[in-house]
């Protein structure tokens, strides 16, 4: 699974920097928080678990958060069980229980998206939030013969909120299974793994994580049947409860906007505060990235 990122840099001023954790990830973790650092165009430090530590860590800005399907469904799959299946694999990360409380992270399914998703690897749906399904066209410059699916998302360079997210299905080249009798690939494990992109996290050095790069890299996940090809690891549950702990979503701080001085509760990791920064102004204004589930 790969998501593709747009990072559209956005300049606010003094009023409002984001001071951002110089931690991404507990250190007895392996989850990996997403950054607004492009590995393509900047150097991205990563620490002993491969995890990004340049730039600011991505995440929503308010909860619940939307997803929506597209109208169109796809013409190969059941698609009330298809349905039921994606709504499944959001359930599993806003079900996660903290100490005992339940995390702070919420789902909202909106109204059915009528437009299709233009067939291009640049392009943005005409409305943000959708689950689309590629029955005719895989867009993307990748081997669609392994790519299973992609989330691609836009967010703030500076404060790392996103703003628009989509996932989209290679129900072109792939066969997928939407309940435990059918043959193929499970569409819910999959989806499973894109809401973890969906939400923030990039993929995990973890092979027991539902955020590993490939599917079913573990055969003790997928050797024990569909529910456990689907399963949350201790280190997901983990990464959602660090980012959308109960008391609310987790991860950045914000400086009065009656300030440009540095917060004396934390400060924004140099490289965003100082080279990203001096940067981005050499760099377009628009950034993409993705990141896809493979075969």
């Amino acid at each position: 699974m790969r998501a593709r990122g747009s990072a559209a840099f956005r300049w606010i001023g003094c009023a409002a920097w984001v001071v951002a954790s110089l931690s991404f990830t507990d250190p007895a973790s392996a989850y990996c928080r997403a950054t607004t650092c492009d590995k393509r165009v900047q150097d991205c430090p990563i620490d002993d678990n491969g995890c990004p530590r340049g730039g600011a860590p991505l995440t929503w800005r308010s909860l619940p958060i939307v997803y929506r399907f597209h109208a169109g469904g796809s013409e190969k799959l059941d698609m009330d069980l298809a349905r039921d299946a994606v709504r499944a694999a959001f359930d599993e990360w806003s079900g996660v229980s903290c100490n005992g409380k339940k995390t702070s992270l919420a789902f909202v399914e909106g109204k059915d998206i009528r437009a299709m998703k233009p067939a291009s690897k640049t392009a943005k749906g005409r409305e943000p939030f959708g689950i689309y399904f590629r029955d005719d066209e895989w867009p993307h410059d990748d081997d669609e013969d392994e790519s299973l699916a992609l989330t691609n998302q836009t967010f703030g360079m500076i404060n790392g909120y996103i703003d628009y997210a989509d996932i989209e299905i290679n129900t072109k080249s792939r066969s997928f299974a939407v309940d435990d009798e059918e043959e193929g690939i499970d569409l819910q494990a999959v989806l499973t793994h894109e809401v973890g992109h969906y939400i923030g996290l990039t993929h995990s050095p973890d092979r027991d994580s539902i955020m590993v790069a490939r599917y079913c890299a573990s055969g003790d996940r997928c050797g024990r049947g569909a529910k456990a090809a689907r399963a949350l690891s201790d280190d997901d549950r983990a990464a959602v409860c660090a980012l959308y702990p109960p008391s609310g979503i987790a991860g950045v701080r914000y400086q009065p906007a009656e300030s440009c001085a540095a917060s004396p509760a934390g400060m924004m990791p140099s490289n965003v505060m100082i080279g990203s920064i001096a940067s981005l102004f050499a760099i377009a204004l628009l950034r993409l990235r993705r990141r896809a589930i493979r075969a």
